[in-house]
């Protein structure tokens, strides 16, 4: 399969030698059998050598753009097949498939959520709440993406998977954010909407991604039924750095 430029001229290239010299090797045997004299055996053979590329590199060529775009379609589905379509995030696939490969002594789970989101939706409609999607999606790309993997599990749901040795940088950019988008209502469709977050995290201890999630999880839940707008953290995680954790409007 072709998959780059560099091997579609390579492909190109030996295809193009092999048949010249196949075309040449049988010229030769062809004036060797059937010799009338050198002359009209090097004009036969020069001809060999210029009609055989002229015919190869257009053909070859041809064939190598179709396996290169055959190879980029295959591509692209696999991306798209990762990737959630709203957001641009990748999606609850790309995270459970990253979850299972990632290492067991360094991984931390942060679930997030948009508090009230139903509320919110039924507010400004779904056009609204797409569009508030969006924008924190954004925000969290923006604050968290370098820590690891930040995607997008399904509804207001959000997760990241840390692969960060340090847990203390991550959990004060996360309370960081969570301050900033509650301090600060959204623009969206020409209204001011507050919108709050509450999380989840949790840290990797021998022990299986199922039972990380359902540790982060419990931490979301914990946050969610202290008032919202809010981050807690499983044991042995740390609390993060104290703030205004008033509850969401």
């Amino acid at each position: 399969m072709i998959r780059d430029r560099r091997e579609l001229r390579r492909y190109v290239v030996i295809g193009t030698l092999a048949a010249l010299g196949g075309a040449m090797a049988v010229d030769v045997l062809n004036q060797l059998a059937f010799f009338v004299s050198w002359s009209v055996a090097f004009r036969s053979w020069l001809v060999t050598a210029l009609v055989a590329p002229a015919l190869a590199v257009p053909l070859l060529g041809f064939l190598a753009r179709s396996h290169l775009a055959l190879w980029q379609g295959k591509q692209e589905m696999e991306r798209l097949s990762r990737t959630d379509f709203l957001t641009g995030l990748p999606n609850r696939r790309a995270l459970m498939e990253a979850a299972e490969q990632g290492a067991v002594t360094a991984m931390v789970l942060v679930i997030i959520d948009i508090d009230r989101f139903k509320r919110i939706n039924d507010s400004l409609g779904h056009r609204g709440g797409d569009q508030v999607l969006r924008i924190v999606a954004q925000a969290l790309a923006g604050q968290l993406a370098d820590f690891g993997l930040l995607g997008r599990l399904g509804g207001e749901e959000f997760a990241l998977i840390a692969t960060h040795p340090d847990t203390a940088p991550l959990l004060a950019r996360l309370e960081a954010l969570r301050a900033r988008l509650a301090g600060q209502p959204i623009l969206v469709e020409g209204r001011a909407v507050s919108v709050t977050i509450s999380a989840g995290a949790a840290l990797r201890q021998a022990m299986s991604f199922d039972e990380l999630y359902t540790a982060a999880d419990r931490a979301l839940y914990q946050a969610k039924q202290g008032g919202r707008n809010r981050i807690c953290c499983a044991a042995p995680l740390p609390a993060p750095p104290a703030a205004d954790s008033s509850s969401a409007a």
